[in-house]
């Protein structure tokens, strides 16, 4: 036998020896319970997230408490804020909803929702209104701006274009 082999034999018998040395005991193989995971639908989200603003006091929002209505914020200030503020308190409020500021264009925001499958097909069609209507309302309270462009995948609650406040007259 080669000495490198020899070696490496020896090595291998040690290693495998002492890895039991002063360990007379056997040990009982150790039990591992697995169960499958089932999430209900409805309690997979908070639907209060997605459907109420939880901050009142500094965006438009819907509310459908007493019929679909817009309401004002609270606190004024929101024409002075950035329009990256103001998107991002809009994500912070829609926790599964989130929307990307893309560019403004004269009066025209426009923002892209990457992924629009909680609002296109899993609130349900009141509840993507109050969403469209509530960013709406908020983005054109900035000064000068009176449309947004959303772009997003067209779903059976909500579509895709170019949204402004006679839009949600129906809800006022």
């Amino acid at each position: 036998m080669k000495p490198a082999l020899q070696i490496f034999l020896a090595f291998a018998i040690t290693a495998i020896f002492s890895c039991n040395s002063g360990n007379n005991e056997k040990s009982e193989p150790t039990e591992v319970v697995t169960a499958d995971t089932v999430y209900d639908y409805s309690d997979s989200f908070d639907m209060d997230s997605l459907l109420h603003v939880k901050n009142e006091t500094l965006l438009w929002h819907a509310d459908d408490s007493n019929g679909l209505r817009i309401r004002k914020p609270i606190k004024p200030g929101i024409d002075t804020m950035s329009v990256q503020t103001i998107v991002q308190l809009i994500n912070n409020n829609y926790d599964s909803i989130d929307i990307e500021y893309v560019k403004t264009s004269h009066d025209t925001i426009y923002v892209h929702i990457p992924h629009s499958e909680m609002l296109t097909e899993r609130i349900g069609s009141t509840g993507a209104e109050m969403f469209m209507a509530s960013a709406t309302y908020s983005l054109t309270a900035l000064k000068g701006i009176h449309y947004v462009n959303f772009d997003f995948i067209e779903g059976a609650h909500a579509a895709p274009g170019v949204y402004d406040r006679s839009y949600f007259n129906n809800i006022e």
